[in-house]
């Protein structure tokens, strides 16, 4: 299973054979100009769609390899769409502008065989093709990095509170507890028992640990 995307503009211009293809875009420029180029690469689009509601129509007796979805038609959830529309044994391919379009959390456990970032070069939608079109699995490596990394910063708000949180921001700024106490109106031994507090739900040792891993969330 390939979850890489490959870069390399020198990687094959094709998946190696020639696909049938239902492409479902909701931007009719959009599609036009990518039906334009799968067909250049020696694809056949057999049907296109342009929302949502006229795929399911598209599907019967159309004898296609896989189905290329804009994202914006499955949201708001990619993988309950796919499970829905298509089921797991129907390869599905999603088109996402970047890496940080939301709907994104979970695809990777979903019937979703691929992603491609239409931010990326037409090359890393080729090998996305040619993976699935082969029976494997292929996301794109920034979009799912910064699904985990969005996954992390979510578990850690749901595992704070709204003041362990105000506490790890502060830290973050280089404040001590004393002025910690003084910006949130407590006194320095409850700043000390919600950084005892902050230290274990994250797995954290120190308070330098806690401002590093703090400074990185807000740079993401």
């Amino acid at each position: 299973m390939r979850w890489d995307s490959e870069r390399d503009s020198s990687g094959p211009r094709h998946p190696g054979r020639r696909l049938r293809l239902i492409l479902a875009c909701q931007r009719m420029l959009f599609g036009a100009a990518l039906m334009a180029l799968l067909e250049r690469q020696g694809h056949e689009v057999v049907a296109h769609a342009g929302d949502a509601d006229a795929l399911p129509a598209a599907l019967p007796g159309a004898g296609f390899d896989l189905a290329l979805v804009e994202i914006g038609l499955a949201l708001p959830d990619p993988a309950a769409f796919a499970a829905r529309l298509l089921g797991s044994a129907v390869p599905l391919v999603l088109l996402a502008p970047t890496a940080d379009c939301p709907g994104l959390a979970g695809i990777a456990a979903s019937p979703i065989a691929g992603l491609a970032l239409e931010s990326e070069s037409a090359e890393s939608l080729w090998h996305c093709l040619a993976a699935v079109a082969a029976g494997g699995r292929w996301f794109d490596s920034a979009a799912l990095a910064d699904i985990a990394e969005r996954s992390e910063a979510e578990r850690d708000a749901r595992l704070l509170t709204r003041r362990e949180r105000d506490v790890a921001r502060l830290v973050a700024t280089g404040q001590r507890n004393r002025a910690i106490a003084g910006s949130l109106g407590i006194s320095e031994g409850t700043v000390k028992m919600h950084l005892h507090h902050v230290y274990a739900k994250l797995g954290l040792e120190s308070r330098t640990q806690l401002a590093m891993d703090e400074r990185l969330r807000m740079r993401g």
